[in-house]
C-alpha cells in the first residue's frame, strides 16, 4: 500500500484529520494529567518509593498486554470504532486512579489506565494511517506532535490544580469528564478503514515488521530513559538543584513537540528512512555531549537534542508499519507497539541495574549506543513504501 497523490483533501478528509488529531491530543492530556498528580498520590496514599515504582509499572504492564489485544479488537470493530471506545474508556480510567485507596488498587487502576490507553494508542495510530493514505502525504509526525502538546498541557494544568489546592480525585474526575465528552463529539468525524484494510487479525511478523520493531524498541527505550533518569542525572552528575533538574525532561519534551510538528515537512523532503537515521544519530550525539560535559546548561541542551532526535522515530515507525504490504494496519501497528512498550517497560530497571553496578553515566551511555543503533534498521521505513 502506498500513498497516492492528493493535493486538495475534501471536507470529509479534513474533518477526519481534525478528529484523529483531537484524539491524539486527548491521549496526551490524560497521560500528562496523571503524571502531574503522581506526587499527590504518593503522599496521600503513603506510598514508599519502592511501592510507587511498583504501582507505576501497572500502566506499562497494561499497555504491553493491551497492544496485541488491540489487533483483535480493531480487526473485529475497525480502527474508528475502537478509537471511539478507547477515548471514552481511557477518560473513565484516568478518573479512577486517584480514588484508589491502597497500593494493590492503585496498581490495578493503572493497569486499566495503561490497557485502555494502549488500545487507544494502537487504534488512533491505525486510524491516522487511514487518514494519511487519503491525504497522500505524511501527517503522522504532526499527530504525535499534538500528543506531545497534549501531554505538556495536561501536566501544566495538573500543576495549576495542585497549586490551587485541588485534590487529585477532583482534578482527574474533571479531566475524565471533559475528555469523555470531547472524545464522543470528535468520534463522529472519524472515518472507517476501507474493507481491504481489515483482513487478517493475526499474522506472522515478516522481516520488515521485525526491523520496525527494533527501531521502535530503541526509540521508546531512549524516551523512557529521558523521562525517568534525566532529572536524576542532572541532580547527581551535574549538581543541579532539584527544581532545575526537572528542566532536563522539560527540554526534552518541548524539543520533541516542536520537532514533531515540523517532521511531516521534512519527511516530504528527505523521506522517512533518511530522516529517522539522521535524527537518531543527532540524538545520540546530543546525549553523548551531555555525558562528556556534565555541566547543567550543557546537559539540558543535550536532552533537548535527544528530544529532537527521538521526535520522528515513533510516529514514522507506526506510519511505516501501517503501510506494510500484506498486513492489516491495525495488526501491524499493534505488533510494533507491543515491542515498543517492552522497550519502555525495560528501560528504567535496566538503567537502574547498570547504574548500580557501574555509574549512571555508564548506564546512559548504553542509551546513547541504542539511540545510534536506530540508524541500522531505519532502512525498513523505506521498504514499506514510506
Amino acid at each position: 500500500m502506498t500513498m497516492t497523490a492528493v493535493t486538495t483533501p475534501v471536507r470529509r478528509d479534513r474533518q477526519a484529520r481534525l478528529a484523529v488529531a483531537v484524539t491524539f491530543g486527548l491521549h496526551g492530556v490524560a497521560a500528562g494529567s496523571w503524571a502531574g498528580r503522581v506526587p499527590w498520590v504518593k503522599e496521600a496514599r503513603h506510598l514508599s518509593s519502592a511501592g510507587l515504582g511498583l504501582a507505576l509499572m501497572g500502566a506499562a504492564v497494561g499497555g504491553l498486554v493491551a497492544a496485541p489485544l488491540a489487533a483483535l479488537l480493531i480487526g473485529r470493530f475497525g480502527s474508528r470504532g475502537m478509537t471511539r471506545v478507547g477515548g471514552v474508556t481511557m477518560a473513565v480510567s484516568v478518573s479512577l486512579i486517584a480514588i484508589a485507596p491502597s497500593l494493590p488498587t492503585i496498581f490495578a487502576a493503572l493497569v486499566l489506565f495503561g490497557a485502555t490507553g494502549g488500545v487507544l494508542d494502537v487504534a488512533m495510530n491505525a486510524n491516522g494511517v487511514v487518514v494519511q493514505e487519503r491525504y497522500g502525504r505524511s501527517i503522522m509526525s504532526g499527530l504525535h506532535g499534538i500528543w506531545s502538546i497534549g501531554g505538556l498541557t495536561g501536566s501544566g494544568l495538573a500543576g495549576l490544580a495542585a497549586r490551587a489546592g485541588m485534590g487529585a480525585p477532583t482534578h482527574l474526575l474533571i479531566v475524565g469528564i471533559a475528555l469523555g465528552v470531547v472524545s464522543v463529539v470528535s468520534g463522529f468525524w472519524l472515518i472507517p478503514a476501507p474493507r481491504a484494510a481489515t483482513g487478517k487479525v493475526f499474522a506472522i511478523p515478516d522481516r520488515g515488521l521485525l526491523l520496525l520493531g527494533a527501531v521502535i524498541f530503541c526509540g521508546l527505550f531512549a524516551e523512557a530513559a529521558a523521562a525517568d533518569w534525566s532529572a536524576v542525572y542532572l541532580h547527581t552528575a551535574a549538581d543541579a538543584p532539584q527544581d532545575v533538574a526537572a528542566w532536563g525532561y522539560a527540554a526534552f519534551s518541548l524539543a520533541m513537540a516542536g520537532a514533531r510538528l515540523l517532521g511531516d515537512r521534512l519527511v516530504a523532503r528527505v523521506g522517512p528512512a533518511r530522516l529517522v537515521r539522521a535524527a537518531a544519530l543527532t540524538g545520540a550525539a546530543g546525549l553523548a555531549l551531555g555525558l562528556l560535559v556534565p555541566v547543567t546548561a550543557v546537559v539540558i541542551v543535550a536532552f533537548a537534542i535527544l528530544g529532537i532526535g527521538m521526535a520522528t522515530v515513533v510516529p514514522l515507525t507506526f506510519s511505516a508499519a501501517g503501510r506494510t504490504p500484506g498486513h492489516d494496519p491495525g495488526t501491524a501497528v499493534a505488533a510494533v507497539a507491543t515491542v515498543g512498550y517492552a522497550g519502555w517497560l525495560l528501560a528504567p530497571p535496566i538503567i537502574g541495574f547498570v547504574a548500580q553496578g557501574t555509574s549512571l553515566t555508564v548506564a546512559l551511555a548504553l542509551v546513547t549506543v541504542m539511540t545510534a543503533l536506530i540508524a541500522v534498521p531505519a532502512g525498513a521505513l523505506r521498504a514499506t513504501g514510506g
